[in-house]
């Protein structure tokens, strides 16, 4: 891994550009320009890159032929826009939206899980990374894997900062305005998100499914190659600043036991902290953001189930880091020689 490429992070103001930028700064890869670049309310922000302050560039305006490969991780509406006329340039990509997710000719990375995925995809390369709901949980299944899954069922108890900077203002602003007996103000969420848990994120189908669920079953198959996995998925938004929370339980055609279960997550690099005589012996969403770890808690087993709690940071360790690892990966098999 040798080369130096020149890379966009499109999206680099919001909180997932933002964790980007952070990690590759830290990860010291040969990186010989960065570009920032965003929608045209941002020009004239900056953002930091390690020691450096780089001016935000205009996405409308960027020739993607200056750059090796794009991160993109504005949205779904950036990405229909630009990633097209980005591969036309010869500009690789790696995409954090639901665009490509889905679509039979593009891989839906997770590293540590599929890496052989991103062998082999030639010219105009393109790699689609999960929901951030997803990629801890796959990684979490992905230990169990062998002992044949059968069904999962997921709560997921998800910070508001997976709604963008926004979301994470307007928790603060209801915060303080019920403490200073005030009326509160719905500008993000249908309904008060303060003191309050709201068990729907997105439109839903005409099944009653929501869009976050349906991404969690459908990605869920897509990773780990299963496409008659059983998943059952309850997506909640909780007045939580930072750090998702998972509570799954899985049915596995082997019966795993709790401690089995406990060295098969260290095995696949998960960090476990699970002492069921313990006075405190689960790791909570706060404890688990500002690092890069996929904390396990609460294994339990009752015949073929298995249930435990995952908890990590949504943003660094479920959207950023997956990207980060992705253009590693990628520069590692030479794509950029």
């Amino acid at each position: 891994m040798s080369e130096t490429i020149r890379l966009a992070v499109v999206g680099a103001t919001n909180l997932i550009g933002e964790a980007v930028l952070d990690l590759l700064a830290e990860r010291h890869l040969p990186i010989g320009r960065v570009f920032a670049l965003d929608v045209a309310d941002k020009e004239g922000e900056t953002v930091s890159f390690g020691n450096l302050e780089l001016d935000v560039g205009l996405v409308d305006e960027f020739d993607f032929a200056n750059a090796s490969l794009a991160i993109f991780v504005g949205g779904a509406e950036m990405t229909r826009q630009y990633v097209p006329e980005a591969r036309q340039a010869g500009c690789a990509i790696i995409d954090f939206s639901s665009v490509y997710r889905q679509s039979d000719d593009v891989p839906l990375y997770v590293p540590g899980v599929n890496d052989a995925v991103l062998d082999d995809l030639g010219e105009g390369l393109l790699v689609s990374v999960p929901n951030c709901t997803v990629t801890p949980l796959v990684q979490a299944l992905a230990a169990l894997r062998a002992s044949g899954l059968q069904r999962v069922t997921v709560s997921t108890y998800q910070s508001v900062s997976g709604s963008g900077r926004a979301a994470l203002e307007e928790l603060a602003n209801q915060t303080t305005a019920l403490f200073g007996a005030r009326d509160v103000e719905l500008e993000v969420y249908p309904k008060r998100i303060s003191f309050n848990v709201l068990p729907l994120i997105g439109s839903v189908d005409e099944q009653g499914v929501s869009e976050e669920e349906r991404s969690v079953e459908q990605e869920l198959r897509k990773v780990l190659v299963l496409p008659a996995l059983e998943v059952e998925a309850t997506c909640v938004r909780v007045p939580v600043f930072f750090g998702h929370g998972w509570a799954v339980t899985v049915k596995t055609d082997e019966t795993i036991t709790a401690d089995k279960a406990r060295e098969l997550f260290k095995a696949a690099g998960l960090q476990v902290m699970d002492d069921p005589a313990g006075e405190m012996p689960y790791i909570t969403p706060l404890e688990a953001s500002g690092n890069e770890a996929v904390w396990v808690s609460r294994v339990r087993q009752s015949g073929r189930a298995l249930s435990f709690w995952l908890a990590a940071d949504n943003a660094r360790t479920g959207a950023a880091l997956p990207c980060v690892e992705a253009t590693a990966a990628l520069m590692k098999r030479g794509y950029f020689a």
